[in-house]
């Protein structure tokens, strides 16, 4: 196998492969990227794969003999970080794979390619242009369930639908969720429950890719770009049904502001580690008010406030939140104006034209809990 390619074009290839794999992987062959070139269609095939995902990237450029080899795909990324020059050669002599550049070259024993797990060609029915599928589903990430949650399963995902005339994406942990929509370039239906780990990795790698389709091929949904596939294979859980939480949820206090401004002093109130941090919020007069409580010991306590369109006040002791989860919030409307809406029991719900969040309470520091005063008794 022989090839020739720019650098310029072929670090990006390394890169996504890279992210593909990430750093846990069953065998050697499972952290190499599959180099595949055909010289008749002067184009080399680069295929990377994890546990459940498979990149498959095609790229055009001269193709001297045709071959297959497998090269560690970080190595690979580092060489071409390295490389000063534009012109890079990849090649093997059946003992041997080099990657040269004009002033370096890096010479590795040869791999057997046949070793590296088969990858099958996915036929799905249709494809639907999602091009802001990258952007919406980036907005709702952080508020799926992570870790070991036991139990949880159906929350480690983000669900990507198409319904009436909209795209949007929607994650929930339990104690959060979050939806963001765009207008959809066709109403053809979409229903994707996507693993959340799997999806932090497809968004990496489509970074910066415009045009996107997506399309389903049995448990395998794929995601296309420019030269590439991207497959995944879908959570066999059924979606969390998100509506009744929306249905149920009845507006007792409404609040209006910039976003923008809620999450730039939601920033500067915190002091120190953000762990365990509680926020209140309460309002005064045309004011919103942020009160912040680490969660150290010895609690550091700070406050700042923001101009807002107080339509009804929130009770005199406020609402208590866990501060990470609520700045998490307040960076998704950052740059809008929103409606921050609360229910009689502290439920709030973040609202911009596309984005929904909705957070519960948490308990409400003892020293903040104002003690009712006690009767004095009759003489």
């Amino acid at each position: 196998m022989r090839f020739l390619a720019n650098r310029s074009e072929l670090l990006p290839i390394a890169r996504r492969c890279s992210q593909t794999i990430g750093t846990y992987f069953v065998s050697k062959e499972h952290a190499c990227v599959l180099m595949e070139a055909d010289a008749a269609s002067n184009t080399v095939m680069f295929t990377a794969r994890s546990r459940t995902c498979t990149l498959q990237v095609r790229h055009a450029c001269r193709v001297e003999e045709s071959g297959r080899a497998l090269l560690f795909a970080p190595v690979f990324q580092r060489m071409l970080d390295a490389f000063a020059d534009e012109a890079t050669s990849v090649a093997t002599d059946g003992r041997r794979i080099e990657v040269r550049n004009a002033t370096a070259a890096f010479v590795f024993p040869l791999m057997d390619a046949d070793k590296y797990p088969a990858v099958g060609t996915p036929a799905p029915a249709q494809l639907l242009d999602c091009s802001g599928f990258a952007e919406v589903s980036a907005r709702v990430l952080f508020s799926a369930a992570q870790g070991k949650a036991e139990g949880k399963e159906q929350l480690k995902c983000v669900h990507l639908t198409v319904h009436d005339g909209k795209f949007s994406a929607a994650s929930c942990d339990g104690y959060r969720m979050t939806v963001a929509s765009e207008d959809a370039a066709q109403d053809e239906p979409i229903d994707l429950l996507i693993p959340a780990d799997a999806m932090k990795v497809l968004l990496a790698v489509f970074r910066g890719v415009p045009h996107c389709r997506i399309g389903v091929d049995g448990n395998t949904a794929l995601f296309l770009g420019p030269g590439m596939v991207f497959s995944v294979q879908r959570s066999p859980y059924q979606a969390t049904d998100l509506k009744p939480v929306l249905d149920r949820f009845q507006t007792a206090y409404e609040i209006h502001m910039d976003g923008a401004l809620f999450h730039a002093e939601l920033s500067r109130v915190s002091a120190g580690s953000t762990a365990g941090a509680r926020v209140i919020l309460r309002t005064g007069k045309g004011m919103l008010q942020i009160g912040y409580i680490s969660g150290d010991r010895q609690a550091v306590r700070s406050g700042t406030e923001l101009p807002a369109d107080v339509r009804t006040p929130l009770p005199r002791e406020g609402f208590c939140y866990t501060y990470n989860y609520l700045l998490q919030a307040a960076k998704l409307v950052s740059g809008k104006e929103t409606a921050l809406l609360l229910d009689g029991k502290g439920t709030l719900m973040l609202r911009t034209g596309s984005e929904l969040h909705v957070l519960m309470p948490t308990r409400m520091p003892q020293e903040e809990v104002e003690k009712p005063k006690r009767k004095k008794k009759a003489a």
